[in-house]
């Protein structure tokens, strides 16, 4: 030991296997050891077992029992002659050591395995609150233009049990509706299991009032509009085609729109100045690839600006 003598180790076993044959000879059970001890024969059974050994406090009355001296019993044998007092001393004083190394160990066990269950307890608490704050979903966060709102998407539904996100797989757009427009919170889901998507992008109105978000299933890009304003949502990708849309851009002889149906795709490219026009790339396929560019006004239904590449 540094700053001292060195501390011998005493053998637990070979002080237990002492016990266990002196106590036979003397025909006693362990509960009567025990008993005489005042204490648990499973305590004994731990000593003769080597699994820790006599308190030193018991170590006099365990020898006068048995019939050796404490020398003995600390060295786990018989004497062939008697120590010197000096030297059964240090034997005592090396066991007395062993035994405050041994109950501090004990401690140090005990507050490990408590400070480990708290720990994992502050872990099992902590990734609670985190899979409830949504973050390990985060897709993506766009902050309004005005500062006041935040809309947060993320890959899974939301549920108010038993922590908010579920395991099921679905663009959850969470929009923070800011204090000119009353505040709260407004929870949008789009896909479901039998009903996939990913998610592309979100875009907000220059006005902070109106987003366009867009996602895509096994077969084309959808486009919804969401209003914070009066807390409702607009599939653009549905209202676009309809065919007297279609007609309107001149693309499509007239019929031609229910051919072409829903195979239209349109990507949302930008905002208007007034937040109410949006410009829009589109694409389909009939009599040929038609792309192009338009602008629609969602205030009044209105086509205009179209190009056709």
């Amino acid at each position: 030991m540094k700053g001292g003598r060195d501390v011998r180790v005493l053998d637990n076993g070979k002080i237990g296997s002492f016990i266990r044959e002196l106590r036979k000879e003397k025909g006693l059970t362990q509960k009567d050891l025990a008993d005489v001890l005042h204490i648990t024969d499973r305590a004994v059974s731990k000593w003769e077992r080597g699994l820790n050994a006599p308190d030193i406090a018991l170590l006099e009355p365990l020898s006068e029992m048995l019939e050796v001296s404490v020398g003995e019993l600390i060295l786990g044998e018989r004497a062939e002659q008697p120590k010197p007092d000096g030297k059964e001393a240090k034997d005592i004083l090396d066991y007395s050591k062993n035994e405050i190394f041994r109950k501090v160990g004990n401690v140090r066990k005990k507050y490990l395995g408590l400070l480990g269950g708290i720990l994992a307890l502050v872990l099992l608490l902590g990734g609670a609150i985190l899979w409830r704050s949504g973050i390990f979903f985060l897709l993506d966060k766009k902050v309004s233009p005005d500062g006041q709102s935040v809309i947060r998407v993320y890959s899974k539904g939301w549920d108010f049990w038993p922590l908010h996100f579920t395991l099921e797989d679905k663009v959850q757009a969470v929009g923070k509706i800011s204090k000119r427009l009353g505040g709260g919170e407004l929870y949008v889901g789009y896909g479901s299991p039998d009903w996939p998507v990913t998610y592309e992008g979100l875009w907000w109105a220059p006005d902070s009032e109106r987003y366009v978000i867009a996602f895509r299933d096994e077969e084309k890009l959808w486009l919804e509009l969401g209003d914070l304003v009066y807390n409702n949502g607009t599939n653009l990708t549905a209202v676009l085609n309809i065919g007297w849309h279609l007609e309107q851009m001149g693309l499509l002889e007239r019929g031609g729109a229910e051919k072409v149906g829903a195979g239209v795709e349109y990507q949302f490219l930008q905002w208007g100045k007034d937040s109410g026009s949006m410009l829009f790339y589109y694409s389909f396929d009939w009599k040929g690839l038609h792309e192009g560019y338009f602008w629609y006004d969602h205030k009044t239904g209105q086509v205009n600006g179209i190009v056709e590449l």
